[in-house]
């Protein structure tokens, strides 16, 4: 069973008790004469007028397990910095104008965390069903435009092996292969002998990630693959064969299989878009129709009675009441 890290009976717990017994010591003949204060259980540690800070809330801000002089040096920054922090904040408050701003940004940013929060929960519960293959495939086949290559990519395999490797006439062999047999012996082989080893027949992978590996310039030979699907350089130590099976260039569409993520962020995100135009349209309508919207201006007013839109008002339904 997983110890709870907060747990009274943890090293971090047992030394902060006794760094709390050190201060409280300091402050007990204060407190005495002092309003007696409920802290709910907790353990005070330092105060700073009316707020406190408690040996719980330092015990879960420390790092699990911190002991010794690194505990205590930890406590002191961490004790310190609370009390910073609470003597800047009562400084500013007494300095920074009543004009109410500061209340204005907390109430636009608690009505947009509780919008979002909102248009979450509608978006998990009332969002139409996972996209289908048959709607991807449609989109991209009618905007192709959008899924342009910038740079090369290719299908095949790459290995490097030490030249002092046996067996290399055999591998020149079976790495130009595509066969379940070559295959299966080129896995063997490289188990045994290769330093790098990868393939990528079943999927795309842009030619830049490839470059590295090998001591040729692809970039320039893309436009020769038809030509040259074979590639074998050496140097010193290594022998480099890559294998293009397929490839497309740079400036021309993505294969569908690359660009169907992308398809299905953009679909996905224009759905949620209208969703959300539909549910705010729909809570529209409903506030005219129930005269909860009062204008304060004839032309707008005769505009929202002339326009308003006969929705179905249930994607608004969820939590609302």
């Amino acid at each position: 069973m997983k110890t709870n890290p907060s747990h009274t009976g943890t090293p971090k717990h047992q030394y902060l008790t006794k760094v709390a017994g050190g201060m409280l010591c300091a402050v007990l003949a204060m407190a005495a004469c002092q309003e007696k204060v409920e802290h709910g259980g907790k353990t005070p540690l330092v105060q700073v007028n009316d707020r406190f800070l408690y040996q719980e809330d330092v015990a879960q801000a420390l790092p699990y397990g911190v002991t010794g002089t690194d505990s205590a040096e930890l406590v002191r920054e961490f004790v310190r910095k609370w009390i910073e922090e609470q003597v800047l904040y009562e400084k500013a408050e007494h300095n920074v104008r009543g004009d109410g701003r500061i209340e204005r940004m907390v109430a636009d940013y608690r009505r947009t965390l509780v919008m979002n929060n909102y248009e979450q929960m509608l978006l998990q519960q009332k969002m139409p069903e996972e996209l289908s293959e048959e709607e991807l495939q449609r989109y991209y086949s009618e905007n192709k435009q959008l899924f342009v290559l910038e740079e090369p990519v290719v299908k095949g395999l790459f290995i490097k092996v030490p030249l002092a490797s046996p067996g290399l006439k055999d591998l020149r062999r079976w790495y130009k292969e595509n066969s379940e047999e070559a295959f299966e012996k080129l896995e063997a082989y490289a188990f045994r002998n290769a330093v790098i080893y990868e393939f990528f027949y079943e999927h795309w992978v842009p030619v830049s990630e490839i470059e590295g590996k090998v001591i040729v310039d692809l970039a320039e030979l893309g436009n020769d693959f038809d030509k040259n699907r074979n590639i074998e350089v050496k140097d010193e130590e290594y022998c480099y064969l890559l294998h293009i099976e397929e490839y497309v260039r740079k400036g021309e569409t993505k294969p569908y299989d690359l660009a169907r993520h992308e398809i299905i962020d953009l679909l996905a995100n224009n759905r949620k878009v209208e969703f959300m135009k539909r549910v705010k349209e729909d809570l529209y309508n409903q506030s005219v129709k129930a005269g909860r919207i009062k204008y304060y201006y004839n032309e707008t007013k005769q505009a929202a009675g002339d326009t308003v839109r006969h929705g179905s008002g249930s994607h608004a339904d969820a939590g609302t009441k």
